[in-house]
């Protein structure tokens, strides 16, 4: 962790460099959070059409057993 009390000194000419570094990983990390965004929501409609299945095969299995007891009494 970083000392706000304590000054850090760097050389002018590294200033830009610094800066320049910074930016990049400022980048990177908006670029990763878009990402994680974006996988967050195809996680969640990915568990919607699994959810989705889920009631459909349900629908066929009650549609199946209503069946079978129809054509067994």
């Amino acid at each position: 962790m970083i000392n706000q009390a304590n000054p850090v000194f760097v050389k002018i000419d590294k200033y830009k460099e610094i800066l320049d570094i910074v930016n990049v990983i400022n980048k990177k990390v908006i670029s990763v959070k878009q990402l994680i965004s974006e996988l967050e929501m195809l996680r969640d409609k990915e568990a919607e059409e699994i959810m989705n299945w889920e009631k459909d095969l349900d629908e066929i299995s009650t549609k199946i057993e209503s069946l079978r007891e129809e054509l067994s009494g």
